[in-house]
């Protein structure tokens, strides 16, 4: 058969492979929520019937049957944070479908230590017989899918060196290899290094946590450092006990308001968690009337912080409205009033040394 004649049958099934490229897409999608894999997105695409007509030609006679033969026909790529969890991630789609593994391929181990590129892992993959066997899945049991694992930074480096067209090392001219090899090459170290931070962020959040265990708070603020205080300090799960029992409030503790916080705790003088940890009340008396003065709910941990910190302590009213919704600052007067605190001041509380 022709190529057009291929073209035709294609777009008459295309629609199939549209519908199964969004079912994957949304599947992928749930397994890596499930494995708690954080990433910056997941695309899809269906071949077009002219890329489908271009390949046939290009190919030359590759293809006996193309709808069966083309690997690529459905595609997903992922863009992962980080270098492990491109090998994390290949490895849980391993677990989930069929590799064939004659079309997949690290594109990284390919290249030589002489050639320029910074590449992806492409797994081919079709659905497992667990899957097949299920009458939502089944209609799809037959089509092969490429799937693309790569960083940020893998990511873009694709997207520039498509634009060059230069496939291969010795296409590129001899003035230009050299600075190719080079680009590449910082593309590749910027990778190791944000798996490196990643690593070393990790084990100074472990450090902070032991050391807020220990009781020992001379600990410079900063995000890890007042996280690590937050998820050990024995005042803040004071605050959120009296919440959850007396008001029937979980105080979530996700990471909203987090640099806000920061930036009030040094406005008040606070440049240590020792210093921060004194500006918060330490009875369970003095955190129900600030709950009770207040009453409202709080979107986070950081935030709900933020109100004791600003309730008990002379904060300016204009640098308090710069960081939180406006519509906060009266019920902190109102705080302070019931509370007898001043309601503001032109310049902010020095904790106590």
């Amino acid at each position: 058969m022709t190529s057009p004649s291929w073209k035709t049958q294609y777009a008459e099934i295309r629609p199939k492979y549209e519908a199964y490229e969004k079912k994957l897409k949304e599947l992928v999608e749930t397994v890596l929520t499930h494995a708690k894999i954080d990433v910056v997105q997941v695309e899809g695409r269906v071949k077009t019937l002219d890329s489908f007509a271009e390949k046939i030609d290009r190919k030359d006679g590759k293809y006996t049957d193309p709808l069966k033969d083309m690997t690529d026909l459905v595609g997903l790529r992922i863009i992962a944070y980080y270098v492990e969890d491109v090998e994390q991630i290949a490895a849980l789609l391993r677990s989930q479908f069929t590799v064939l593994e004659e079309h997949s391929a690290n594109k990284q181990d390919a290249l030589a230590p002489d050639q320029f590129g910074y590449a992806s892992n492409h797994l081919v993959i079709r659905l497992g017989n667990d899957r097949c066997s299920l009458p939502e899945w089944s209609r799809y049991a037959d089509i092969a899918v490429e799937l693309q694992v790569r960083t940020t930074l893998q990511h873009a480096w694709a997207a520039v060196h498509h634009k060059l067209s230069y496939k291969r090392a010795e296409e590129v001219p001899t003035s230009l290899q050299r600075r190719l090899f080079r680009l590449s090459a910082l593309f590749e170290m910027a990778d190791e290094q944000f798996s490196a931070i990643r690593t070393a962020a990790s084990e100074l959040s472990d450090e902070y946590s032991d050391n807020v265990k220990q009781g020992n708070l001379d600990i410079e603020i900063d995000a890890d450092s007042l996280g690590a205080y937050l998820r050990n300090s024995p005042k803040v799960a004071l605050i959120r006990r009296v919440a959850s029992e007396d008001f029937n409030h979980e105080i979530p503790a996700d990471d909203s308001f987090r640099s806000e916080l920061i930036q009030l705790a040094t406005h008040l003088g606070a440049k240590t968690i020792d210093e921060f940890d004194r500006l918060l009340p330490g009875d369970a008396e003095t955190i129900t009337s600030v709950l009770t003065a207040g009453g409202r709910t709080y979107r986070s941990v950081y935030a709900a912080l933020a109100i004791f910190c600003a309730a008990l302590h002379p904060v300016d009213e204009d640098f308090y409205k710069s960081l939180f919704a406006k519509s906060s600052w009266p019920i902190i007067l109102e705080i302070k009033a019931k509370l007898g605190e001043p309601g503001q001041a032109g310049s902010p509380d020095q904790v106590s040394r």
